[in-house]
Formats: C-alpha cells, structure tokens, sequence
C-alpha cells in the first residue's frame, strides 16, 4: 500500500461524507471533521451547500468544465459522416485514456511537498487534493486545484492533464481543437461557420 493510501486510511472516526452533510457534492472517502476542513478551505461563494449560490455555481461550472458534447458522441449534433465520428471517437478515447482523471482528497500527506500552482508549502500532516496522473508527490491546497486556462476551481476534483499542468476538460479539448462559438462543439465540421479543422489533434 502506498504512503497516501496509509495516509488515507488513518484518521477515521466517523461515517466518509455525503450529502447528508448539507453539500451537494463533498470529496468522496473523507469523514465529516475532514469534509469540514476541505470546504472551510474554498471561497466561500463555490462551496456546494445545499440551496446555496455555491451550489449553484456547481451546476454551471458543471455544464462549463464539462461539455456533454465533449463527453459524448450522443450530444454531437454536426458530425456528418463516418469519418469525423471516427475521429471524435479517436480523441475521445485517447483523452480518457493519457489525460482524463479524477483527483483526491488525502486528508493526511505523510510527507512535506510543493503546492503546483502557488508554489507556497504543504506540511506534512497537512490536507492536500493529488492528481494520480501526476504522481503522489504532486499535491495542491484545496483552493489551488484549479484550471491553468480559466484558473476556476476544477469542479468534482474532474482534470485532465498535459505536459504536466492540469486544466477542464473543456480548456483541455481547446488545446487540441477548436471550439464553435455557435454551436460549442469541437474540431469538427459545424454548419454555423463553415469550418472544417484539417485534424483533430
């Protein structure tokens, strides 16, 4: 077992938290005393409280950060042919496999590390958000985990990565395609700009 998962599984005095802590969304596999501790940490105005603006700001960064359309050939309405499903489907998978990921919460980091973004240090015992892509020594305060394009907290914990800097799926898919303002769709051939990228990525 890793030295973040041992850091992880120590500590717990009561049930991981949920929503019955009066959160839309809360890290998964932490207590309530460490739930606490992770939120008292953001802005307060995008902490998920129930029936709150920051909830609120949750369900749009959602929609924002991810794209069903990114997400989905489904939600794709202007691809035209089989050729450009099979390259959406190419980048798709691609994505999900080198750069798409979920962080996590590790309420006890057994050692000292850098935060990536403010460079300021992280104590050993201290709460930290880690990216596995990244590695376990690559640790951000709570408030630190954000895009590196829109610099917005990364909703749900949800990145991807490139070249080592995390960033939503949306500024992500940026990197490698463009985006229709109209349609908000990407790298493909849209009937609202007459556009047609020569590749995808």
């Amino acid at each position: 077992m890793s030295s973040i998962a041992v850091a992880q599984s120590t500590g717990r005095t009561d049930a991981p938290g949920s929503i019955s802590h009066g959160y839309s969304w809360v890290p998964p596999g932490l207590t309530r005393l460490k739930v606490e501790e992770y939120m008292s940490q953001l802005p307060n105005h995008v902490v998920p409280r129930v029936n709150s603006n920051g909830e609120k700001f949750r369900e749009k960064q959602l929609m924002l950060q991810l794209p069903r359309q990114d997400l989905s050939l489904a939600y794709c309405k202007h691809l035209s042919n089989n050729v450009e499903r099979k390259l959406y489907e190419e980048f798709i998978n691609a994505r999900n496999e080198i750069a798409l990921d979920i962080g996590f919460v590790c309420p006890v980091i057994p050692n000292q590390m850098e935060c990536k973004k403010c460079r300021g240090v992280l104590e050993r015992n201290e709460m930290a958000v880690i990216a596995p892509k990244l590695g376990e020594s690559s640790g951000w305060h709570p408030a630190c985990f954000t895009c590196a394009t829109c610099e917005q907290l990364l909703i749900d914990l949800t990145y991807c990565v490139k070249d080592g800097i995390i960033y939503c799926e949306r500024h992500y898919a940026e990197l490698h395609k463009p985006r229709c303002n109209a349609c908000d769709e990407v790298g493909i051939f849209c009937l609202f700009t007459n556009f047609r990228p020569s590749k995808l990525y």
